[in-house]
């Protein structure tokens, strides 16, 4: 393997302070950087809030060159491609959603060096755009993001990761760092092998957060000791559930006590969503009650507690969420309530996610109906998805069309991304001579294109974000009529015009086929659901267990080993207390006790002891 190519113009801690203003490397960040530097293949097993995306933006603007990033998560690329460009740093995404033009002119700019990053989501390593592009494209680094979605072990398998390997074979020379925050063993070796790592350096930092308190607290009134929680536990907070509908209620219900809360699901408008988070973000609103679609690509530090009120599917995803708490280094606490009946129900919830292959292609079928895909055709097409179309026209419920469409997903046949705030963009395809001829005697669409010239500088570079409320008064037309306008002229090819959505988009990753004649492979499928199994029978053990220290347990699943208990979690604070009855435990611990009688709880109260 040779080393990154060009020489390393800068050093790595002017690149940190320059764009970041940090002085010194998180733990592990700089063994994983100069392994980069060095030419080598590099698997980094990092927990969340570890940074890793400096591991690979730091090297890449040190030596000042491209670094593809593939990334299943388009939010988190939306949100890294933002920041990067307002510190100055020439970064572009290419995500479903995109018109053909915005993808061939990302790929182009890449190709002519004009950018230092390019993320791309996986299953568009497959397109002739990216093929074509690779050859001349200055690589430097390649970064996997996400990287156990790799692995059929792994807990988010995505069948299109597999075609990275197939570009590491076009670029052999380029070093590859692949990175994710939850691996098994298995799932390390497995990423390797399917990655084609050459000799590659293993890099694992400690899954351990000693400042993080795990606690699981059991009882039927889970509302009563949420309360609790959050007024013994002060800062903001994170409530995960299950289902929209749950955030919604348990949002109204801590606002009724006088807690602030709001509700956060991809249901939401953008303008909702952005809303809630930005408010949470800036502190003015105290708790989120959220499904997991609230977590990707946030950056706020100082979360002190994260309230699980049902088990997650497994332990790799009540890892991930629960450390959003406490990247700041302070003690913070991730609770875990759980009640009677949550683990038929979270089983019941696994079953419900391996639907039957009628109900797979009913929906694949409506999907198509709905979007008039017609046969043969859509072949990396992006598609609205509505659930609740769906579920009207299939009459399946929301729960079962979206297992349908993860079935689907899973078998390789499209790729989901969550309902993201795409906001309306344009760019220029034109020639600049033909667009100026429209400018001067269109009386039609002129006064539009030049409208548009004036606003927003750069459209025949990149795409550019637009306001059709701002055209429309600059014009004097209504808005209905700038965007019709807008579509003739992205009919015409003068212009590429992409209207907003809100909604989720699936993109076929193989041409659509007759529904009837649909097979999802059975044995990939019982393996699949043989290992979701596996992954819930762990985490309900975890829940269930009151032996074991809680983080012996979860870094005893990462296959990592722990010399001591943490002495803070809800067991070890129990057996301290049973061993030393007169000791008294604190604030946490007494958090703890919620499952205790009532009566013994108000003999603690008139003992002056807080509950």
């Amino acid at each position: 393997m040779q080393a990154v190519k060009g020489a390393v113009s800068r050093g790595i801690h002017e690149v940190l302070r320059e764009h970041w203003g940090f002085s010194s490397f998180r733990p592990m960040q700089e063994e994983v950087i100069r392994s980069v530097l060095e030419g080598r293949d590099t698997l980094a097993l990092m927990p969340t809030g570890g940074g890793k995306s400096l591991c690979y933006q730091v090297p890449s603007l040190a030596t000042g060159q491209l670094c593809l990033v593939v990334s299943p998560l388009i939010a988190l690329m939306k949100d890294q491609v933002q920041r990067l460009r307002s510190q100055g740093i020439a970064a572009r995404a290419v995500i479903s959603g995109m018109s053909h033009a915005e993808m061939d002119n990302a790929m182009e700019s890449a190709a002519l060096g004009r950018l230092s990053f390019l993320y791309l989501s996986p299953e568009r390593l497959a397109t002739d755009l990216f093929k074509a592009r690779l050859p001349r494209m200055p690589l430097g680094l390649i970064a996997v993001d996400e990287a156990h979605c790799i692995s059929q072990w792994g807990y988010d398998f995505r069948p299109s990761y597999l075609r990275i390997a197939e570009i590491r074979e076009q670029v052999p020379e380029v070093p590859v760092l692949a990175l994710t925050a939850t691996a098994t063993t298995q799932v390390a070796e497995d990423i390797i092998q399917k990655l084609g790592l050459s000799r590659p350096q293993l890099l694992r930092a400690s899954f351990d957060r000693p400042e993080l308190v795990f606690w699981i607290s059991r009882g039927e009134d889970k509302f009563g000791r949420l309360l609790r929680i959050l007024e013994n536990v002060e800062g903001s907070a994170i409530i995960y559930l299950r289902d929209r509908r749950g955030t919604v209620r348990l949002a109204r219900s801590l606002s009724q006590h006088g807690i602030g809360a709001e509700a956060y699901h991809a249901g939401l408008s953008s303008a909702d969503r952005d809303r809630v988070q930005q408010a949470w973000t800036k502190g003015t609103l105290r708790c989120v009650a959220a499904t997991n679609a609230f977590g990707m690509g946030i950056d706020k530090p100082d979360v002190r507690v994260v309230i699980h009120m049902d088990p997650p599917p497994d332990l790799e995803s009540y890892y991930q969420e629960a450390g959003r708490a406490g990247r700041d280094g302070k003690k913070s606490y991730a609770f875990l309530l759980t009640g009677p009946g949550d683990a038929e129900r979270a089983l019941e919830r696994m079953e419900q996610s391996f639907p039957s292959l009628a109900e797979v292609r009913m929906v694949y079928q409506a999907m198509a109906d709905l979007n008039g895909i017609a046969m043969g055709s859509g072949l990396l097409e992006s598609y609205t998805v509505d659930l609740d179309a769906l579920s009207e026209r299939t009459g399946y419920r929301r729960a079962n069309v979206a297992s349908a469409l993860k079935t689907l997903e899973l078998d390789g046949r499209l790729a989901l991304s969550s309902g993201l705030r795409s906001p309306s963009r344009v760019l220029m395809i034109a020639d600049h001579k033909v667009v100026y001829h429209m400018r001067v005697s269109d009386g039609h669409k002129g006064p539009l294109l030049e409208a548009l010239l004036r606003l927003y500088g750069g459209l025949f570079e990149e795409p550019a974000i637009i306001d059709e409320a701002r055209l429309a008064k600059l014009t004097g037309w209504s808005i209905a009529t700038v965007s019709d306008r807008l579509r003739a002229l992205d009919e015409q090819r003068v212009l590429s015009y992409r209207p907003r959505n809100d909604l989720p988009t699936a993109t076929l990753l193989q041409p659509r086929q007759d529904a009837d004649r649909l097979i999802i492979d059975p044995v990939a499928l019982s393996d699949r659901k043989q290992r979701a199994r596996a992954r819930l029978d762990a985490m309900l053990v975890y829940t269930a267990s009151d032996e074991h220290c809680r983080s012996r347990m979860v870094l005893d699943y990462f296959d990592e080993s722990r010399v001591s208990d943490c002495g803070q979690c809800d067991v070890c604070t129990r057996r301290r207390k049973n061993e030393h009855p007169e000791t008294r435990i604190d604030r946490a611990g007494i958090l703890g006790e919620m499952n205790r009688d009532p009566y013994e709880r108000r003999v603690d109260r008139d003992d002056g002891r807080a509950v």
